[in-house]
C-alpha cells in the first residue's frame, strides 16, 4: 500500500506561500532594435490544442547512452518487431537507486519496459535482477517483462 500525503488547509497555505517566493519571474530586457530585422513579422501566439493520446507520436525521454548488444539487438527485431524504444526512460527507485530497461514499448496503452539477458551470466546481472525488481514493486501501474536467450529460444517473464 502506498502512503498518500494528507495536507491541512494551513499546510497548503504555506506551501502556496513559500512556492510564490521562490518563483521570480525575471525582468525581460528591452528587445535591441539593432538586432531585429525591420521586416521581422510579429509572431502569433498559437492556439491550444486539445491533447488527444491517438494522435501523438512516441518519442525517447532522453537520448541513448549505450550501444545495444547483438543480444538486444535481436530482441528488439524478433520479439518487438522493431518497435522497442532503446534506454528511453531512466526509473527512480527508493533508496536513490536508478534503473534504465533496456526497452520501452507501449502496447495497447500499458507502457511495458523491458530487461533482456543473454544465455552467460555477466557480473552485473544479479545487480540489474534486483533493480528490475525493485522498480517493479515500485511502479505497479506499468508492466515488466524480463527476457533471457536460453540459446535457441527467448523465455519472457511478465512481473
Amino acid at each position: 500500500m502506498s502512503y498518500v500525503p494528507r495536507w491541512t488547509p494551513e499546510m497548503l497555505e504555506d506551501y502556496k506561500r513559500n512556492l510564490a517566493r521562490k518563483t521570480k519571474t525575471p525582468a525581460k530586457a528591452a528587445p535591441n532594435p539593432a538586432r531585429t530585422p525591420a521586416h521581422a513579422p510579429a509572431t502569433p501566439t498559437p492556439a491550444l490544442v486539445p491533447y488527444d493520446p491517438a494522435e501523438s507520436v512516441a518519442v525517447p525521454l532522453r537520448a541513448a547512452t549505450g550501444k545495444m548488444t547483438q543480444t538486444e539487438e535481436r530482441y528488439n527485431r524478433d520479439v518487438l518487431l522493431g518497435k522497442g524504444r532503446f534506454e528511453a526512460v531512466t526509473l527512480r527507485l527508493p533508496g536513490g537507486g536508478r534503473y534504465t530497461p533496456d526497452f520501452m514499448t507501449i502496447d495497447d496503452g500499458q507502457v511495458t519496459f523491458h530487461e533482456v539477458k543473454g544465455s552467460y551470466r555477466l557480473g552485473s546481472q544479479g545487480r540489474a535482477f534486483t533493480a528490475f525488481h525493485d522498480a517493479a514493486a515500485y511502479y505497479p501501474i506499468w508492466r515488466f517483462v524480463w527476457a533471457h536467450w536460453t540459446g535457441k529460444a527467448w523465455e519472457r517473464k511478465t512481473v
